[in-house]
């Protein structure tokens, strides 16, 4: 499992390092603030009523670029809660909802969601990635939590309390901390199915063990977000300890693409949000995005949305509000 722990100019090219590493960042506006962004692996499991969860990534960090759309697979779920700062979530292509302090978000198998953080106060996310599978036909009082993949809400406050207590065992290590942390976890799930107003709390039972196929998922998500313009099918491949031939009927059971429409989404989504900043360059772009030329991008780029890349920057001049009062431009498939 692998995280990017670097911040630099190009966002969204960044080196990939191991796990567990900790990161402070040089907050800018003329004040040496620092701001420690953290990623743990912690291989959690535990059950909730007659459902199986799987705690593969926990996250706090503040977004100082946009983060691109992405989309995780089948009986994935993450948890996003907003500590501090401002920004915008855009679900499927469509609907763009403001994030504010104390916002509480749930993205649910195929979701697609694009943050983008305000400027001069970017938000800072607590991130639970877990995987969820039913054991049997009754779910319990998960039901209703399982079936509605995306959820927003807010007065998330004591979950607020439950994050950093989780983040505290997972930074000190004490004797005794991942079983702190799994108590923590399935407090922080119960808290979840109230503020979905099930009609019940669930009774909890521990559990043990690990789910290589959403391992391996959460690889592609990652692979597909911040390698796009590199990524081959052959270094995917590696990664994921695969044939390319099983990577490929990885990604089509998984997430219903093949590897070349999953890069051009990546790299399309990428497209649009450097085409959105002040004083866009083509040539920069194409190459961030990883096409030989301008021609070859824009050719791309029109296939894909419609439009040309010069037409979107026209549209965004024109009124930088069109994305949302119209929706956003809708990928074209052969």
């Amino acid at each position: 499992m692998s995280y990017y722990v670097v911040f630099i100019v190009d966002f969204y090219y960044l080196p990939i390092y191991s796990i567990n590493v900790n990161i402070f960042i040089v907050v800018f506006l003329g004040e040496e603030v620092f701001i420690m962004n953290l990623f743990y692996n912690p291989a959690i499991s535990f059950n909730i009523d007659n459902v199986s969860f799987s705690v593969s990534n926990i996250a706090r960090e503040q977004f100082l670029a946009p983060v691109p759309k992405h989309a995780h697979g089948n009986e994935s779920y993450e948890l996003h809660y907003i500590a501090s700062g401002y920004g915008t979530v855009r679900i499927n292509n469509s609907t763009i909802y403001k994030l504010t302090p104390d916002t509480l978000y749930i993205t649910g198998p195929h979701i697609e969601h694009e943050q983008v953080p305000y400027i001069n106060n970017p938000m800072t996310e607590y991130a639970i990635f877990f995987n969820i599978h039913p054991l049997g036909a009754d779910n319990g009082c998960l039901e209703q939590f399982i079936t509605t993949p995306f959820w927003i809400g807010e007065n998330a406050a004591r979950l607020y309390t439950l994050l950093k207590d989780i983040f505290k065992e997972l930074q000190h290590k004490k004797v005794g901390h991942l079983t702190i942390v799994s108590s923590l976890l399935q407090q922080a799930v119960i808290f979840l199915i109230r503020n979905y107003q099930t009609p019940r709390p669930g009774n909890i039972s521990g559990n043990s063990g690990s789910n290589l196929y959403e391992s391996r998922a959460f690889r592609t998500d990652k692979a597909f977000l911040y390698e796009y313009r590199d990524i081959t099918l052959a270094r995917l491949s590696s990664d994921l300890g695969l044939s390319e031939r099983q990577t490929e009927r990885f990604l089509k059971e998984y997430y219903g693409k093949t590897f070349a429409q999953k890069r051009i989404d990546a790299r399309m989504s990428a497209a649009c949000t450097f085409l959105s900043k002040e004083n866009p360059n083509l040539q920069k772009i194409s190459e961030l995005t990883g096409y030989s030329s301008i021609d070859y991008f824009t050719s791309t780029f029109k296939k894909y949305y419609g439009i040309t890349p010069k037409r979107y920057i026209q549209l965004i001049h024109e009124n930088e509000t069109v994305i949302s009062e119209h929706g956003p431009l809708s990928p074209i498939y052969d």
